[in-house]
């Protein structure tokens, strides 16, 4: 035995034995384990390789089939189309072989000096511009044309997917099925039809072969809403009589868009040959970032060619992510892509009858979803497996610890009588050596005794330090823990902070974009501009004081002051106020002049500006009509009530409870603290209440605080 690492028989015994049957077991299931989780890591890769081509072809082959669908259809329009373009080009040819439908129209000239049709006889709706003045030839055209209107009705009644049929003529005359009440009413008095691009894409000029043309996404005057049309010219030999159309509208893309049955919760958009998005479902929206135009609110009649904004042009919009457009351009069908941070398959396939081209994406995660399920499943039996195995093993190990006792017992009996001898050593372990007695076998014992005894008062040594060094190590592990915990409030400080700067960020947007406005219809003056660059500087340094605020708002330290709370209303309002008077919002104010309250301002601030914005964005995404916000501050004893109230249609009372914690929103990209922030700000630093409630048209936002 080596002489400077001594142990006592017992000790060596037992952990010799704990080693030679322990160990070697340990090792082989830990490797057993290793190769478990690299088989699946494995496994897992090659399941994605594999599930990755069979969704490109599978996507391009549904790709492939619900386009060749969607052409089946707009070719079956086109059909009718040439049809309508065969009739009525025969009818101009020889109007009187047709007959006319027992009920006569009733034509009248309407105040505006257009021409309409009176009664509903069955056919279409009339609308004569009075561009050009009106003669017996006027009316007698009106009149004959009536003939064709039982061919609008049965075009539009074969395809669902028709919302109208119409023909519009070289001198402004609109023959439009189904019928339109009041069609002066509905159509500007001096509307130029073929200045329409409904018109002209069909002429000589855009269209020498006098075939079928589909038109991009337009603003139809009709009042239909957005829509795309199939239109062809009608001749009288070479003289251009007029264009014949079919309408359909961009809703009724939608729909049919959202019938597609694409694998892996797929999504897929219609784009023109221009890169104008003419049909997207809302999971499309939100990936690039607009809403579809579906349908459209008439102000005021149609006075020229409304097409979509260029930001539905997704060759054209700066702020489209520039796959679309590689893609677009590519000659690929199809590829992997990375939009917003996801990946994504994308499919695209050409619409022959329009050109247009049927994009197809499917998000990977979803695609991935059963292996990620699997490997999940795979990891938690691993876990499993290992925990059960550690249960294993500390079983084995009790049994093996309790074996090895027993060894080491029945093998160190001779030495029992030391330790009787030592019997009186309890709770420190002296530096006792006996001396020898003469006896070779016991003498070796009493050898081997004292070296023990001194190693044991090494062990007692070496554990004191051990002691003394864990007590070091959890100190430590405490200041780290202090440490941690203060990053972490400094780490939601600093997200209240990027949230509290929203609202002023975007009242000096407005401030800027009044600037530019005003500067555009030439009403920017010196005084106009030195308002506006003090009213933003008035915000930066507002925004510079709310660092500070929140740099000391979760310290008990932070001081409160007297302030004057309908001020303080003023103060927020100020902010906000060009937003609501943008959007038409009406602001009451009920306040109590005398009401002072010790507190925090500028947080107090903030709450106000949370809640108002919260009822403007309500007010606006529901298109509220007169939308309204008021706002009651009163005095009872030493309690003071605001509420601030909106017609904006109430919450919905399943969560309406759930408002107010951390991190919950119902907007697309909130962040869910702005009320969590204000209810801490009310209740813990300014001993109030902040809770809300639903009226009959809106939400009441009630804040409680006592003096």
């Amino acid at each position: 035995m080596n002489k400077t690492t001594k142990d006592s028989f017992r000790t060596i015994i037992r952990r010799e034995y704990v080693k030679a049957a322990l160990i070697p077991i340990m090792i082989i299931e830990v490797m057993l384990l290793i190769l478990y989780f690299s088989i699946n890591f494995y496994k897992d890769n090659k399941a994605k390789e594999t599930l990755l081509k069979e969704a490109k072809v599978n996507l391009s082959e549904i790709s492939k089939l619900e386009t060749e669908k969607i052409n089946l259809e707009l070719k079956q329009i086109s059909q009718f189309a040439r049809i309508l373009q065969s009739e009525n080009q025969r009818f101009f040819e020889q109007p009187d072989r047709y007959p006319l439908p027992a009920e006569p129209p009733i034509l009248k000239i309407a105040a505006n000096g257009s021409m309409y049709k009176e009664n509903d006889n069955g056919g279409s709706s009339i609308y004569y511009s009075n561009l050009i003045p009106f003669t017996s030839k006027s009316f007698t055209k009106a009149i004959q044309t009536e003939a064709i209107d039982p061919l609008f009705k049965e075009i539009k009644e074969l395809d669902s997917n028709i919302v109208a049929v119409y023909l519009n003529t070289y001198d402004n005359m609109n023959r439009y099925y189904p019928f339109i009440e009041k069609t002066y009413e509905q159509f500007e008095p001096g509307l130029k039809i073929p200045s329409f691009n409904f018109y002209y894409e069909a002429d000589a000029i855009h269209n020498p072969s006098r075939g079928v043309v589909w038109t991009e996404a337009y603003l139809d005057p009709a009042g239909k809403g957005w829509m795309a049309s199939c239109i062809v010219p009608i001749y009288n030999g070479d003289f251009l009589e007029g264009v014949a159309g079919i309408d359909i509208t961009i809703e009724n893309f939608i729909k049919h868009i959202l019938r597609l049955q694409i694998p892996w919760e797929g999504m897929a958009f219609l784009v023109s040959k221009a890169g104008d998005i003419l049909a997207m479902p809302p999971k499309v929206e939100q990936i690039i970032g607009i809403s579809e135009l579906k349908s459209h609110t008439y102000a005021e009649t149609v006075k020229k060619n409304t097409f979509k904004p260029e930001s539905f042009n997704l060759l054209k919009n700066p702020e489209t992510s520039q796959v679309f457009k590689d893609f677009l351009h590519s000659k690929e069908f199809i590829e992997e892509s990375q939009i917003k941070g996801h990946d994504f398959l994308l499919s695209k396939y050409p619409v022959e009858e329009t050109d247009w081209q049927m994009v197809t994406m499917v998000d990977k995660d979803i695609l991935y979803a059963p292996i990620y399920s699997l490997h999940k499943l795979g990891i938690l039996l691993g876990i499993i497996a290992v925990f059960f195995l550690i249960l294993f093993y500390a079983a084995f190990f009790i049994f093996l610890t309790k074996r090895a006792k027993k060894v080491a017992n029945d093998l160190s009996s001779p030495l029992d009588y030391l330790i009787i001898t030592t019997s009186t050593i309890t709770s420190d372990i002296p530096p006792i050596l006996l001396n020898p007695v003469g006896i070779i076998e016991i003498d070796h014992l009493l050898e081997n005794f004292n070296r023990m005894m001194q190693k044991l008062r090494s062990v007692y040594d070496e554990q004191e330090m051990k002691i003394a060094e864990g007590i070091r190590q959890l100190r430590e592990k405490d200041h780290m823990l202090i440490t941690q915990s203060r990053q972490a409030a400094m780490g939601e400080m600093i997200g209240n902070i990027a949230h509290q700067w929203r609202q002023p960020l975007t009242s000096i947007a407005m401030m800027i974009q009044n600037i530019q406005d005003a500067a555009k219809y030439g009403e920017l003056d010196k005084k106009y501009l030195d308002e506006k660059i003090k009213r933003i500087m008035e915000v930066i340094s507002y925004m510079s004081k709310t660092i500070d605020d929140f740099r000391n708002f979760f310290k008990p330290s932070n001081g409160k002051q007297a302030f004057n709370i309908c001020d303080t209303l003023d103060y927020a309002l100020s902010f906000i106020r060009p937003s609501f008077e943008h959007n038409n919002i009406l602001i009451e104010t009920q306040c109590d002049q005398n009401v002072v309250l010790e507190g925090y301002p500028n947080e107090f601030t903030q709450v106000l500006l949370n809640i108002l914005n919260n009822a403007k964005e309500v007010l606006v995404e529901r298109g509220i009509g007169q939308p309204r916000v008021y706002i009651h501050l009163k005095k009872t004893f030493d309690k003071i009530t605001l509420v601030i109230g909106d017609n904006g249609g109430g919450i919905d009372p399943d969560i309406l409870d759930k408002i107010f914690e951390p991190y919950f929103t119902t907007k697309e990209m909130g962040t869910g603290l702005g009320l969590y922030m204000s209810k801490m700000i009310i209740e813990k630093n300014m001993n109030g209440k902040l809770y809300a409630q639903n009226t009959s048209d809106g939400t009441e936002f009630i804040i409680e605080l006592y003096e």
